[in-house]
């Protein structure tokens, strides 16, 4: 019997003694007469009852088995309550006369009349008898009144507290409950909770040792949605969540699906971009919006920040880049509409020039903040779908509908080696933190790893059921990050090419992913039109994170 049971036997042992120093059955010296009235008149021919408090505990108990009661007893439960109740041994049910009245030959303080016709139910108490006499009208009718009576007097909760210990001894919890909320017993009801939660807790701490984390979070789950905002449930949550990676929130606002994301370079906001043609910047803290940037005529395709975070670029639908200023959401400029869809846009290193990739099959460079063209690169023979900058800067990737990646060189803009999927169109690229690798997200479902040096490919990450369209690496290069129209977020192992870790919560397409600063959170867009934080498992941090740690 674990502690919180421990306290439900206090309870009743309590309810006993208070309901123990209640006066001993008291008999009037004669007959009582109890009068019927309703709204229409006298009570004529009415069945009434004299029953005692563990009479009225069981009927309630049977009834409230079946149907709700906490408020009051429904009407269309009238019958089966009276019917219920059972009279003492030796006492007979009577009737009322023409006059509504009926002689009762003795009638002490611990028993009830209850008198039933039809929709009406006549309740008083023993202790409402004077002079021999007990009226009861409009006033002491329905089961509004019936239940509070019933349930004031704690011989009633007494009896009805019993049943429920009876129950969870039993592991009858539901039944328990249904019984303790007809008690109206916050008390009970915390009591049974903890009897239930107690078995759940310690499976979700033997499942956390055990590693089984889907498990171990379901129970604690449960545990706090029973018992809600309990310290040592919130602690195993939180364990559970940094071993095993949960989502953190759901970001809001956009109007439609939500197509890129991007976080700042200190990890303290998120920009996303979206269907509805707004780029937003959210507090990744709080997951508050804070500005709203507007101005592009289509759907926003591709959002990136400046190295210092200051200024931010968008491409669209609409065939135009748009500079902001993220501080106070200004338009810093705009190009003219290229007259295609612009798929895919970054900020190099050092903030001096933007890349672009459209449906014009061509890579653009921009200078920085005059977004003056710099060089159109051509090569690809179908649509750019993406494009990235490497960590210093010398080199970025574009990859294209044409099933290819390219690697170019970015002073002299030239393309230095082309790096061949096959037959499968590409939808995203990502550079690694060391420069020396690349990844792919295609229409196949695959994630491929590229050596950007040799040019061939290291691996192929299988795992996604539909076409992926967001790729990233972790921080130091360990992981890699993807997510697909299969609505899930995938993290790999780098060196064994094995899914380490798999998100679900979205209801729609992942359409880009971002890995925060600090190695610790991942960002995913979704078709479903929010944009939601992940925090990756403790094993994914940073090493040198977990060193400082």
């Amino acid at each position: 019997m674990n502690q919180h049971f421990t306290k439900l036997v206090s309870v009743s042992v309590v309810l006993c003694a208070f309901g123990c120093a209640q006066p001993k059955v008291e008999e009037f010296g004669g007959p009582v007469e109890i009068t019927l009235k309703s709204p229409d008149g006298p009570g004529v021919g009415v069945p009434v009852k004299i029953i005692d408090e563990a009479a009225v505990a069981k009927a309630l108990g049977t009834l409230a088995l079946n149907q709700e009661i906490t408020n009051n007893l429904p009407e269309a439960v009238y019958t089966d309550f009276f019917d219920t109740l059972t009279v003492p041994n030796g006492v007979s049910v009577l009737k009322t006369r023409i006059n509504g009245r009926v002689l009762v030959k003795q009638l002490g303080l611990p028993y009830f009349v209850v008198a039933q016709q039809g929709g009406r139910l006549w309740v008083g108490s023993a202790a409402q008898v004077h002079d021999h006499k007990l009226p009861l009208g409009p006033g002491d009718m329905g089961g509004k009144h019936a239940l509070d009576l019933f349930i004031g007097q704690p011989g009633v909760l007494r009896e009805l507290t019993a049943a429920t210990m009876e129950l969870v001894h039993k592991g009858k919890l539901d039944q328990a409950r249904a019984i303790a909320r007809c008690a109206r017993s916050g008390a009970l009801m915390n009591e049974i909770d903890w009897e239930e939660a107690a078995p759940l807790l310690a499976g979700a701490e033997q499942a956390l040792k055990q590693k089984n984390y889907d498990n171990a979070r379901q129970l604690a789950s449960h545990v706090d949605d029973l018992i809600p905002n309990q310290a040592h449930t919130k602690k195993l949550l939180d364990q559970i969540s940094a071993e095993y990676g949960s989502e953190v929130r759901s970001l809001v606002g956009h109007k439609g699906a939500v197509t890129s994301v991007a976080y700042s370079p200190d990890g303290s906001c998120i920009l996303s971009g979206g269907e509805d043609g707004t780029v937003k910047l959210w507090e990744t803290g709080t997951g508050r919006e804070l500005r709203t940037f507007t101005g592009h005529k289509a759907r926003v395709t591709s959002v990136a920040f400046s190295p210092d975070g200051s200024m931010a670029v968008s491409g669209s639908s609409d065939g135009t880049l748009r500079l902001w200023d993220v501080g106070s959401g200004r338009e810093l400029w705009a190009t003219d509409s290229l007259g295609w869809k612009i798929a895919g846009v970054a900020f190099s290193p050092n903030g001096k020039f933007v890349a672009s990739g459209a449906d014009d099959n061509q890579v653009k460079l921009w200078s920085v903040p005059g977004m003056q063209l710099v060089n159109s690169l051509a090569g690809h023979g179908w649509h750019v779908t993406s494009v990235a900058f490497g960590p210093t800067g010398d080199a970025f990737l574009s990859g294209s509908e044409d099933d290819s990646v390219k690697l170019w060189d970015a002073s002299k803009g030239q393309e230095t080696r082309t790096l061949q999927t096959g037959f499968t169109p590409v939808t995203c690229v990502a550079f690694s933190p060391d420069g020396q690798f690349g990844l792919s997200g295609g229409k196949d479902k695959m994630v491929r790893l590229w050596n950007l040096d040799s040019g061939h490919e290291v691996e192929q990450l299988k795992g996604h059921t539909q076409p992926v369209r967001g790729v990233a690496f972790t921080r130091d290069g360990r992981f890699a990050v993807s997510g697909s129209d299969d609505g899930t977020i995938k993290v790999w192992d780098v060196a064994t090419g094995t899914e380490v870790r798999s998100f679900a919560g979205h209801s729609g397409a992942v359409t880009s992913v971002a890995v925060s600063p600090t190695g610790r959170y991942v960002a995913s867009a979704s078709a479903d039109g929010t944009v939601k934080i992940w925090q990756f498992p403790q094993s994914v941090w940073p090493r040198s994170e977990e060193v400082r740690k």
